[in-house]
């Protein structure tokens, strides 16, 4: 806190002195020439630009030229550059005509001059020693023209310079902006400089605007388009020089876009300061400042495009709206940064160098209106948003070097993580497969004592009549089968399959003696085992041992859930190019619930009675590794069909086996 502390008394000491020296160096206030009401005098050196502040004799409400002030005519009103914004104190309405009249006094030898009126609102005459120097855009009949213009005269020991001004167009009017003089070299001089500036203000930003915008475009980060933006806004809120120099005809529309770009400039800075501050959440924030914000910027579209044209009498209004609303929101972020600073978030430095000198600076444009205006530099609310967009700039940078240190120590240790997560891994498979390897050894055992002990029995040569002999020779079979069942179940979960090994299969043969091997254990409990074959033949590609155990699979898993007089169908059908083995029961059905998951491995409700959630699993393994697939469709208490989807065989394109 005592490190941030030092940083705002820092920052303030920085803020003042540069304002200070721009007071003083860049300002065309101290750079007036001296003179008296009516006059100025000429500097000694016109290489040096001055600028004619005070003196100016002011007609409101007329249009005079050279030759009204040869009869004789005396000023009612005298006033400086910038003193009045619009016509409204002497004409009681923004719109009107006015007339500005200066006699330039040259105690020198007689100098070839140019006289540089910016930006004069918002059409005029100039005259210069009696004569026509020229117009800006036509006073009558009235065509609006916002440009600044340059005069070159002669000048003799006193040069009259008389400005005729028309507006009913904007909400500024007349000579707002303090003409210069000085010689031709030195006017061109300070208007280049000042270009330079406003070049370095505008497209430095417009370049981290396109860099923020694209890489939103990859990344859809929040805080890269808001930092976009809000340098577009601001390259678009001092692009104005370059459409002055130009002659850009068209006013309200102008105007109306860089009061929006810069109430958007605010606006995205409100955004961004919030969220790095920590006050995104607080409800001034929220309900009060971003508000406010965003309606200032609707408000500078709407008043100066469709209120200020038809309603004049709240230009003023509009004029106070702004002035008051840019010194708010200044404090407002420098308030932001304070609160970053107290709360000692990482990015609180950048949002205090950037955010902070915004405010401030907007504050300081706000309260010196009439005491400060640059001369070859730019205002100093331009300056605090430069910072701003290059605070936010440096910000996104630091962010992109912690992103890289952070890629680059992932990068260093991945790795070594991997191996370590790897090994875990091995370790943990290694011993489950003992532990699934062991009791599968171990339930495998007393199925070998008792296959043993039939065959002792069968080998004794005990006279057995004829049943009890089939069903000695039944239990020997069923016993052997499930040792070769156990033995899949082995290698299914310890990864180790052997590869599919398919061949072309006629599946009407294959399931009739699928059924009549499996009908007596189907029946034995009295359920109904029954067969249903097409016509045609239908072949496959499949392993002959892998389709018989997912059948038996559906078989048996339908007799569990199937009542003693139930009936269990196996069919087959073709379905286009496919053929579909059913399993079809008259049980209690599945659940709605749980139809989506009865293929997921682990998945039974039978948990109790010793499920371990496979068979379903494995028979889905077996239709996708066939490059079919397996569905259910059920109604508690009407049954349930499982259908094995499996391509039909063809020469020409015979199914592959996916990778799983």
């Amino acid at each position: 806190m005592k490190k941030g502390l030092l940083a705002l008394f820092l920052l303030l000491v920085a803020a003042g002195l540069a304002f200070c020296a721009l007071l003083r160096c860049d300002n065309k206030y101290t750079a007036a020439l001296p003179g008296e009401w009516g006059r100025n005098v000429l500097q000694e050196n016109p290489e040096e630009v001055a600028f004619l502040v005070d003196g100016w004799e002011y007609y409101p409400g007329e249009l005079l030229g050279p030759e009204d002030f040869a009869a004789g005519r005396e000023a009612s009103f005298y006033t400086y550059a910038g003193e009045y914004a619009n016509f409204s104190a002497q004409l009681g309405s923004p719109y009107g005509t006015a007339t500005y009249r200066l006699v330039l006094e040259n105690t020198g030898e007689p100098a070839e001059l140019a006289f540089y009126l910016p930006e004069l609102l918002s059409a005029g005459r100039v005259y210069i020693g009696g004569a026509l120097a020229g117009e800006q855009g036509c006073v009558a009949p009235y065509e609006p023209l916002v440009t600044d213009r340059v005069y070159a005269f002669f000048a003799e020991e006193e040069t009259e310079i008389i400005v005729q001004c028309a507006n009913f167009t904007h909400y500024y009017s007349g000579m707002y902006y303090p003409p210069a003089i000085g010689t031709p070299s030195a006017i061109a001089r300070m208007i280049s400089a000042r270009m330079a500036v406003y070049g370095l203000l505008c497209f430095a930003p417009l370049a981290v605007a396109l860099s923020n915008l694209a890489l939103w475009l990859t990344r859809r980060d929040k805080l890269t388009w808001r930092m976009g933006l809000l340098c577009l806004s601001f390259s678009a809120r001092v692009c104005y020089p370059f459409l002055r120099a130009l002659g850009a005809p068209a006013i309200r529309p102008l105007y109306a876009l860089e009061d929006l770009c810069g109430a958007l400039v605010l606006l995205f800075a409100f955004l961004l300061a919030g969220e790095l501050s920590g006050a995104v959440g607080r409800w001034f924030h929220r309900f009060l400042a971003v508000p406010a914000a965003a309606g200032l910027c609707a408000a500078t579209v709407i008043f100066p495009l469709f209120i200020l044209p038809h309603a004049p009498l709240f230009i003023n209004l509009y004029g106070v709206i702004l002035f008051f609303w840019e010194l708010l929101a200044g404090l407002y972020l420098f308030f932001l940064a304070l609160c970053s600073l107290r709360e000692q978030e990482i990015l609180g430095r950048f949002l205090l160098c950037s955010a902070g000198l915004f405010g401030l600076f907007a504050a300081l444009s706000a309260l010196t209106v009439n005491i400060f205006e640059p001369i070859r530099g730019a205002w100093p609310e331009e300056y605090g948003g430069f910072l701003l967009t290059a605070g936010f700039a440096a910000l996104m940078v630091r962010r992109a070097l912690l992103l890289a240190q952070e890629n680059n120590r992932l990068t260093l240790h991945l790795q070594e993580e991997v191996d370590r997560r790897t090994q875990a891994l091995e370790t943990l498979l290694s011993e489950r497969r003992e532990l699934l390897g062991n009791l599968i050894h171990d339930l495998k055992n007393p199925l070998s004592a008792v296959h043993s002990y039939a065959e002792l029995v069968r080998a004794g040569g005990i006279a057995l009549d004829q049943e009890t002999a089939g069903y000695l020779d039944a239990l020997a079979d069923r016993v052997g089968a499930m040792e070769e069942r156990f033995g899949v179940l082995q290698s299914f979960s310890r990864g180790e399959r052997e590869a599919l090994r398919p061949q072309p299969l006629l599946l009407n043969d294959f399931l009739r003696h699928f059924f009549e091997d499996n009908r007596p254990d189907m029946e034995l409990s009295g359920q109904t085992f029954s067969l249903r074959l097409p016509l045609e033949p239908l072949t496959v590609s499949a392993d002959p041992e892998r389709l018989r155990t997912a059948l038996e699979n559906l078989c048996y898993n339908a007799l569990s859930f199937t009542p003693e007089d139930g009936t269990i169908s196996l069919s087959l059908a073709q379905e286009g190019g496919s053929a579909v083995l059913t399993v079809r029961d008259d049980g209690s059905g599945i659940d709605p619930g749980d139809l989506p998951h009865v293929f997921e491995r682990g998945f039974t409700r039978r948990a109790e009675s010793g499920g371990e959630g496979l068979g379903l699993f494995l028979v889905r393994t077996v239709a996708l590794e066939h490059g079919g697939d397996v569905r259910v469709t059920s109604e508690p208490g009407q049954g349930s069909a499982f259908s094995l989807v499996l391509p039909l065989f063809s020469a020409k394109n015979p199914p592959s086996s996916p990778a799983l």
